[in-house]
């Protein structure tokens, strides 16, 4: 048996259709903005805002949109590839990031979050996992307890 602690399954959905939809509201209002911006002496990317007042309706707005939903759906990519999953068995815990899984099988003295990381401490005080989550405390406090493992609810005090 064993537990897997991860990003609610509604966010998971959410951030590929969000991030997509978030990135064509924004290509809309860049749109909205474009003859503003261009029209400024000095600009970053001052250059994609003349372009978008130069192209004839609609397909100004339909380049608007589709720039804005390619860069919100690179967005999601991004979220996904960094999104943490942990698993624990009685006998191993496994952490998931993109295309990294790492497992490991020793015996754990401490095993805590320190801020927005999770930290694995050996039982000769060595410390082999340290991985950026945004994965509740209670979640993961619960998947290590029901597994035997000595869940600490702040770092150890130094050796």
């Amino acid at each position: 048996m064993e537990t897997t602690v991860d990003e609610p399954s509604w966010l998971r959905t959410g951030s590929w259709v969000g991030c997509p939809l978030a990135g064509a509201a924004v290509g809309v209002g860049v749109w909205a903005v474009a003859a503003w911006v261009a029209g400024l002496p000095a600009f970053p990317f001052q250059g994609v805002f003349k372009v978008l007042t130069k192209l004839p309706q609609p397909w100004a707005t339909l380049a608007a949109v589709a720039g804005g939903l390619v860069l919100g759906f690179a967005f999601a990519v991004i979220w996904a590839h960094d999104r943490l999953v942990v698993t624990v068995s009685p006998t191993r815990v496994t952490l998931v990031r993109g295309e990294k899984t790492r497992r490991i099988e020793a015996e754990l003295d401490a095993v805590y979050l320190d801020g927005k990381e999770l930290v694995l401490h050996t039982a000769d005080g060595r410390e082999i996992a340290r991985e950026k989550t945004d994965l509740g405390g209670p979640e993961l406090a619960r998947a290590f307890a029901e597994h035997g493992y000595p869940w600490r609810d702040e770092p150890p005090a130094e050796r």
